[in-house]
């Protein structure tokens, strides 16, 4: 087996392993997963007329996340929630390698490069569970790929096929859209023999820039419905060179795994004798742009958080399109850089699978925990301890109690149908007291305010430092049904001063009372 046959398959098998680790646990060490599993068990529950909550939600019409639900709904009734849209993310996940194997052969650059685009999808983004980023990025790619082909061979029915998947990217991912805009009026305004012939190129643009500010303003509209107060400035951020995307291009914390992949990264095209330049054309600019978001876009705009910091997804795919191939044999130290290539991108693929399975046998007890519950009911997380020592201190616990939500027809707070812009939204009457700032700081529950006797079951995880009194005000104090490793399940006792229509469970108690 020669060199080039023998890298053939060790890729193979390296996205085999990536695709893997979303199966590797139950439930993946992804922070904001649980909610998008809650937001999927809702949405199927309004669209087949399950009136469980039905009083309570409706449907976001102007969310720009139908791709991945789109893709994740009709699986979730052929199997369970998590399964579905860990079925959606590992295609999503496959065609990403596609997409840049693809995009690098189009530039022409080198195709030692393409272990670049295998570790940065089990970034930031991946830790953090940014489930539609990362289905919509793929897409964002494949359009990037056409416009790079419409560019340097105009066509009218490729223009057309261009501008109407933009539309679709749009209602995908807005972050995704306009990244993806952006990198296509570079590419196809960079060719022309005039300014005006090349604004004419850029036609196929019209209709989804057209959409997008149809679709600002209505979004704008319905959300003012909501009459919910910023509290925080609507753009938010430092700008400048940020140290941190070499570990967010790997992992979510520092690592010396991490650092040491991106260093070879950073310097195996040099050493394997390749170079770049103004001669690349195209090819450098998704770099450009990808360099600009990183380093000065704000981590917070137009309530979404970690604009720049999820940008860390596109960092070593383009870094990889910028180095054209080189002709003929590699040298004897060019074969030992490719090797050290791929000995640190599967190390980081398995550091990554290794951490998923731990963190499965480490949920263990939430799962124990759950099964005792009885199902369609409400409830309320009071994560104390939201950090995974299995992942090394990812706060993978903060939202996880939604899996009750997705898997037993419950219903969970915090929950994202509190804020804009998800597929499901809390009707404006019904929005719990337990708001956006409640997960990362559930020392402020008070019975009463967040009227506590509107939950049955209290989700609690602890840490090492004493717990809350946090039924302290309780007219009866919820009793411990059943305690497994740092989790707790406790019920809300039954008190004869409580009024009748307290909305634990559903029913039409729970239609009568949000």
């Amino acid at each position: 087996m020669n060199a080039e046959m023998l890298n053939r398959w060790l890729f193979g098998l390296a996205v085999a392993l990536g695709a893997s680790i979303f199966w590797l646990a139950p439930h993946p060490p992804m922070i904001d997963l649980p909610q998008h599993a809650g937001q999927l068990a809702l949405l199927k529950q309004l669209v087949t007329g399950d009136t469980r909550w039905a009083a309570l939600f409706q449907v976001n019409p102007w969310t720009p996340y139908f791709l991945g639900f789109g893709l994740a709904l009709p699986l979730s009734f052929v199997m369970p929630v998590a399964a579905a849209l860990k079925t959606v993310l590992t295609l999503a996940y496959l065609a990403w390698v596609l997409v840049c194997t693809g995009l690098r052969r189009h530039f022409g650059a080198d195709a030692r490069l393409d272990w670049l685009c295998l570790t940065p999808y089990f970034g930031f983004a991946f830790h953090w569970g940014f489930f539609t980023f990362l289905t919509a990025a793929p897409l964002g790619l494949a359009l990037v790929w056409l416009g790079a082909r419409q560019s340097r061979t105009p066509s009218a029915a490729r223009g057309a096929l261009l501008s109407a998947l933009c539309v679709l990217l749009l209602v995908s991912h807005g972050l995704v859209f306009l990244y993806t805009l952006g990198t296509l009026a570079l590419l196809l305004a960079a060719r022309g023999p005039g300014l005006l012939q090349r604004a004419l190129k850029l036609w196929p643009l019209v209709l989804p820039t057209t959409a997008l500010a149809v679709f600002f303003v209505m979004s704008r509209e319905a959300e003012s419905a909501f009459h919910t107060a910023r509290t925080v400035p609507a753009v938010m951020g430092h700008w400048g060179i940020r140290h941190e995307l070499l570990t967010w291009s790997q992992g979510l914390k520092v690592h010396p795994l991490f650092t040491a992949t991106s260093l070879v990264f950073l310097l195996a095209p040099w050493l394997m004798g390749l170079r770049t330049g103004p001669r690349r054309g195209l090819a450098l600019l998704p770099f450009a742009l990808t360099a600009v978001v990183l380093n000065f876009a704000p981590s917070f705009a137009f309530e979404t958080s970690f604009v720049y910091e999820r940008f860390a997804l596109f960092l070593w795919p383009t870094y990889a399109w910028l180095f054209a191939a080189q002709p003929g044999p590699p040298k004897p130290s060019a074969r030992a850089v490719q090797a050290l290539l791929i000995v640190m991108a599967m190390a980081v693929l398995g550091l990554h699978a290794g951490r998923v399975w731990l963190f499965g046998r480490e949920a263990a007890d939430f799962d124990a925990i759950a099964a005792q519950l009885e199902p369609g009911q409400r409830a309320l997380a009071l994560i104390a301890d939201p950090f995974s020592p299995a992942t090394d201190g990812v706060p993978a616990y903060v939202h996880h109690g939604l899996w009750y939500q997705a898997e037993q027809d419950g219903l969970v707070d915090f929950n994202f149908a509190w804020v804009q812009p998800q597929v499901v939204r809390y009707r404006v009457d019904a929005r719990p007291p337990v708001a956006l700032n409640f997960p990362w700081n559930p020392k402020q529950f008070d019975w009463t305010r967040h009227q506590g006797r509107n939950y049955r079951y209290f989700l609690v995880r602890l840490g090492d430092r004493p717990a809350p009194d946090w039924f302290a005000s309780a007219g009866c104090k919820p009793r411990l049904l059943r305690q497994e490793g740092n989790w707790q399940a406790f019920e809300r006792a039954t008190c004869a001063t409580d009024p009748p229509d307290a909305v634990t469970s559903i029913g039409p108690a729970q239609r009568a009372r949000p």
